[in-house]
């Protein structure tokens, strides 16, 4: 995988979290992905990889009784985002 590749798939995965968890702040900086929910304190996870971070945000979802916004758009006939 070039070096190309790996910014479009980063930009890529960021688009999808972003999608899904629109309550939250997403980033990707240093190596590593961030994410962080308003609060005070705010929530903050921190994850080596978008899965990874994902599924933090999952559970937060599910823990607190949030939604998770499909990934319905570009692809129709896909079966899974990602």
């Amino acid at each position: 995988m070039t070096p190309d590749d790996e910014a479009r798939e980063r930009e890529r995965a960021l688009e999808l979290l972003r999608t899904a968890f629109p309550d939250y702040r997403i980033v990707y900086g240093g190596g590593r992905w961030a994410a962080a929910a308003a609060g005070d304190p705010p929530m903050v996870w921190f994850a080596e990889t978008p899965s990874s971070l994902c599924g933090q945000l999952f559970l937060a979802q599910l823990r607190n009784g949030g939604t998770i916004t499909p990934l319905h758009g570009k692809e129709s006939n896909s079966q899974c985002a990602g």
